[in-house]
């Protein structure tokens, strides 16, 4: 299956490019699904304590793929990446990062990075409340593809064209 991920901090556009990729797929006749936020989610039902378990929200994310690719998904698109977990994480732990990667690289993942555009910040109530928290998340994100040696291509979070092109979709 086809992971098609996209990467960067809160209010960035991740849901809303994720969201078109999804549905320019789907429109085209791929078996696609779109793979949202779940911590997000929980945040819609102010279950913040459940927020704070990166360990669950991870299993949930991991479940969620695998029950795509148990039913032959081709594409599965996400706005909130394996990966995101690690830096999301309270408690560092080498052996839940190595758990993590060995999770994400069951997949052939397509990563987007999102050029922000300091204009399209917009928070949902969340953690990152305001534009230099948001971008100081970014450079976490940069840090950890860097860190993993993920490959990621930086695009902008209108240029679904160019995922297509990548995906070599009709």
């Amino acid at each position: 299956m086809k992971v098609i991920n996209f990467y960067g901090g809160a209010g960035i556009g991740k849901s809303t490019i994720a969201a078109d990729v999804f549905s320019k797929l789907k429109r085209k006749g791929y078996k696609t699904e779109l793979v949202g936020e779940y911590a997000k989610w929980l945040w819609y039902q102010n279950a913040t304590d459940i927020v704070e378990d990166q360990l669950y929200l991870f299993a949930e994310q991991a479940h969620r793929t695998r029950t795509l690719e148990k039913y032959g998904v081709e594409f599965a698109v996400c706005d909130s990446p394996l990966p995101l977990n690690i830096i999301y994480n309270r408690e560092p732990s080498d052996a839940f990062d190595t758990l993590v990667m060995q999770e994400f690289n069951r997949y052939e993942n397509y990563n987007y990075l999102l050029r922000r555009n300091d204009d399209f910040l917009t928070i949902d109530d969340r953690k990152e409340t305001n534009l230099e928290q948001a971008k100081e998340k970014d450079a976490q994100v940069v840090a950890m593809l860097e860190k993993w040696q993920i490959p990621y291509t930086v695009i902008s979070p209108w240029e679904t064209d160019k995922v297509g092109l990548d995906l070599k979709v009709r």
